[in-house]
């Protein structure tokens, strides 16, 4: 199904209410590497870290290094050297030698890396199973290496014709900042609840800040920006409100990602080979 047929499919909004409920669930315990990576360089940093890998392991690609990775990244050299320094000390990759070439240095990503990077990517397929009635999304929780072998899809589509967002301004502008994009993704949400008579989740700058690791001042940053890109209707603490227009473009950025993904996901699954990087 393409992303207007999604659309016109009257389980559309349940299908991305479903996304958004997966996407603002409260973070893991322990070292926020979900607060790490909703920020879109980093996340960008970390998916084409995944897709360099499994375009090597899988397809031949060239070695995924550092210097590679510096090509690519959307960072500076060293803020994607830092990079990838913090997610070796968390365990969420290794440096490993390339067997017969001791210089070259394999950037080899965690599976918990590939889970959480492949987090939205994964949630996006289940609300187009949703919708669909296919079952493309549960190769994943099987395998991770399907997962980043479709992260590896995407990344070599964006590369080729550039990223889904880009098409969807306001989207890209709060994914921008940390925490914008879960911040969107909750208010939205707040908005389907309320609509469909559920308790809606709390929009207080307190409880936002504790749902996404950040701090207090920073939603009301983030807020701030969305209030002077006139997308946000506030009318108090708990009855802040996304404009029409900006749901919409939220739907229709949701449509074009589960038509995306959904593609990417048949594909990947003809490498079940992959399997744990």
């Amino acid at each position: 199904m393409g992303s207007s047929a999604l659309r016109a499919d009257a389980r559309f909004r349940q299908s991305v209410a479903q996304y958004c409920e997966k996407m603002v669930e409260p973070a893991p315990a322990g070292w926020p590497v979900r607060k790490l990576l909703n920020q879109l360089e980093r996340y960008y940093s970390a998916y084409m870290l995944i897709g360099q890998y499994y375009g090597w392991s899988n397809h031949g690609a060239a070695v995924p290094n550092l210097s590679r990775l510096q090509a690519v990244s959307g960072q500076s050299p060293r803020q994607t050297a830092t990079f990838c320094a913090m997610l070796q000390a968390r365990n969420l990759i290794s440096i490993e030698t390339l067997p017969g070439d001791r210089r070259q240095k394999i950037l080899r990503p965690a599976e918990s890396l590939i889970r959480e990077v492949g987090r939205s990517c994964a949630a996006f397929v289940q609300a187009y199973d949703l919708v669909a009635g296919s079952a493309l999304a549960l190769p994943f929780e099987q395998d991770a290496g399907v997962l980043g072998e479709m992260i590896f899809l995407s990344a070599a589509r964006v590369q080729g014709i550039g990223s889904v967002i880009s098409e969807f301004p306001t989207v890209l502008q709060l994914a921008g900042y940390d925490s914008g994009y879960p911040l969107l993704v909750a208010l939205v949400l707040s908005r389907y609840r309320c609509a469909a008579g559920e308790e809606g989740i709390s929009l207080t700058h307190g409880a936002l800040a504790e749902r996404f690791q950040v701090s207090e001042s920073h939603v009301g940053n983030v807020l701030g920006h969305m209030r002077q890109a006139r997308a946000l209707l506030a009318c108090g603490p708990q009855e802040l409100g996304v404009t029409e227009e900006l749901v919409d473009e939220f739907e229709d950025w949701c449509a074009a990602e589960m038509a995306h993904y959904a593609d990417l996901a048949q594909r990947a699954m003809a490498y079940p080979e992959s399997c744990h990087p």
